[in-house]
């Protein structure tokens, strides 16, 4: 007598999974199967093709297939930061040990990641909000299986990583996912578009081989879109450096020139005459030959201030409205101080007494919240 119960309730859980999925538009899907539930995360194979290519193929078997297996099977959520993200996507991982293990071997390694691709970065596509799907990686141009979403908005991380869907069904289920739950994918493709879109080796070499590739400074420097000449930065992670991806990813992907420097105090040239922040950050866009068609920030921590230059070509998008300068950049400098404050905060609140924060830290919240500032004023705008 319980067979017919069992298998009448299956009928009806599935025709209510069949009715979710009917009631999504047509598109490209991604649904996560997790012990709390499934969630659903669209797929921007129109913006991002390149990355969603490389999503659903190794989700569907296409691609880097393991013994005949889809290479994404048995996944767990081995990275999880409550508020921050939730990633997976190297089905080697170990997880939750991963600290107590010796450096990976280079085989381990290509077992977890068995390609590598380029950057795909979308003006327009951020990391705003929770449930935005985007890839992880290593440094420019380093993506390869492993993905993260977001559990709140971490604006900090555009043009650093490859934005390439959002959760659209049952993000409520984002926030209750542990360490090492395991999960599932299954690819939806809902329309005609969708089914038609190809995630085999031959449509993936060919969007690759038409990727524009990382050419901005490898390490910051004098003339790196980002430079902290005397470190006054933190160290134990390159802030410095990854600061430079994103101002050099920026120029790759929008074409706009935007470079920033942070100082423990004003320099000032030997035995000359003394110079004010205004005119240093002047000459110096002088010197990067960024004076007319580039915007260049400078933080002097001892002041715990930011002297920007804006160059003429750009003076449209900085000050549409056609203020007074000075008040328009005071808007700025005001608005990225209250950011920073509230960065700050968070950070207190997050590491607790016993992980004070440091000199080094402000300046890093304090650089995040000019700089994406900047990118917000002065990338292209979107359909």
């Amino acid at each position: 007598m319980r067979r017919p119960i069992a298998v009448a309730l299956v009928s009806v859980l599935s025709g209510l999974r069949l009715a979710a999925v009917e009631a999504l538009p047509d598109g490209l899907y991604a649904e996560f199967t997790t012990p709390q539930g499934a969630f659903v995360a669209e797929l921007h194979y129109r913006q991002a093709p390149l990355t969603v290519t490389s999503f659903v193929g190794l989700a569907e078997g296409t691609l880097a297939s393991k013994n005949g297996q889809p290479f994404f099977r048995g996944l767990r959520w081995y990275r999880v930061v409550p508020g921050f993200v939730i990633q997976s996507g190297d089905p080697t991982n170990p997880g939750a040990g991963i600290q107590s293990r010796p450096p990976r071997t280079p085989e381990e390694e290509k077992a977890g990641h068995p390609y590598n691709f380029p950057d795909e970065i979308v003006p327009g596509l951020h990391h705003n909000a929770p449930g935005i799907l985007s890839m992880a990686n290593g440094g420019p141009d380093t993506n390869s299986s492993e993905f993260f979403i977001t559990l709140g908005d971490t604006t900090r991380l555009n043009y650093l990583h490859s934005v390439f869907g959002r959760v659209v069904r049952g993000g409520e289920l984002l926030a209750g996912i542990k360490q090492d739950d395991p999960f599932s994918i299954k690819i939806l493709r809902l329309g005609e578009a969708a089914r038609a879109f190809r995630a085999d080796q031959a449509a993936f070499d060919a969007l690759a081989a038409k990727a524009a590739r990382y050419s901005g400074a490898p390490e910051p420097g004098p003339t790196a879109h980002f430079d902290d000449p005397q470190k006054i930065l933190p160290q134990e992670i390159p802030r410095a450096k990854n600061f430079n991806f994103k101002l050099a990813n920026f120029r790759r992907f929008t074409g706009q020139r935007v470079y920033a420097r942070v100082y423990p105090a004003l320099p000032q040239p030997a035995g000359g005459e003394k110079t004010t922040p205004a005119k240093f950050v002047q000459q110096l866009a002088r010197d990067l030959g960024i004076h007319r068609n580039g915007a260049l920030a400078c933080y002097f921590a001892d002041q715990d201030d930011w002297y920007l230059w804006v160059g003429d070509d750009l003076m449209p998008r900085f000050n549409p409205d056609k203020i007074r300068l000075h008040e328009r950049k005071q808007r700025l400098y005001d608005k990225v101080r209250a950011q920073a404050a509230k960065y700050t905060e968070e950070a207190r609140a997050l590491r607790g007494p016993e992980r004070p924060i440091t000199p080094a830290d402000l300046v890093k919240y304090s650089t995040d919240a000019m700089l994406d500032e900047l990118i917000f004023i002065f990338e292209p705008s979107t359909p």
